[in-house]
């Protein structure tokens, strides 16, 4: 019995010889040089936006740095004046000797000026903002100079009640007389858009 040569063997050729052979698609890939060019081309694009945001956030950051505009009402000798709820006026002004610790010789050439306040708050949110830190105490002279100061309230403010507030700061001997006393109102009191409002009481 004769058996036909390759009859156990795949044909090499092709079933279907017609159909036309597709070869397999391959990805299509930058040349180094055109890729280098897309990334500037996006860079460019990319670089206006960038400027802008660093911009704004600069912009955002100046404007919480600088001082607020301020409002200042000139307060007469002997008349009051009204800030953040409450009624204001000096009753007694007074310059003594500073303070001398140790054995540090005493400074002839500044002076501790005191200045009393007669606050009368008109409700329960004034009578708080009057004990709260945020109120700034400064003695200033014409020239635009200024000196720090400290105010402390005698006992606790009540609505309607007229309490008693002692304002102290160290300032030079040949000034003190004619330094004025400014009190402005808490940063967190003031309303977007407006100016923050202050007290300069004669001297």
């Amino acid at each position: 019995m004769t058996t036909a040569a390759g009859s156990g063997f795949h044909d090499p050729q092709p079933t279907n010889p017609d159909l036309p052979v597709i070869p397999p698609r391959r990805r299509s890939r930058l040349r180094p040089r055109d890729r280098r060019v897309v990334q500037a081309l996006a860079l460019t694009a990319l670089l206006p936006a960038l400027l802008v945001l660093k911009w704004m956030d600069e912009t955002d950051s100046v404007q919480k740095s600088l001082k607020p505009p301020e409002k200042v009402t000139d307060v007469p000798h002997g008349a009051t004046g009204t800030l953040v709820g409450a009624q204001w006026k000096v009753i007694a002004r007074q310059a003594t000797a500073p303070l001398s610790f140790g054995t540090k010789p005493k400074d002839d050439t500044v002076t501790e000026l005191r200045v009393v306040l007669a606050v009368r708050p008109d409700d329960a949110a004034a009578a708080k903002a009057i004990g709260s830190y945020g109120i700034v105490y400064t003695f200033t002279d014409g020239d635009g100079r200024s000196w720090s100061a400290t105010g402390l309230a005698a006992g606790t403010a009540r609505p309607g009640a007229v309490s008693r507030l002692t304002v102290r700061g160290t300032v030079p001997r040949t000034v003190a007389e004619a330094l004025a006393l400014r009190v402005q109102a808490p940063k967190a009191s003031r309303k977007q858009g407006t100016p923050l409002p202050s007290l300069r009481f004669a001297p």
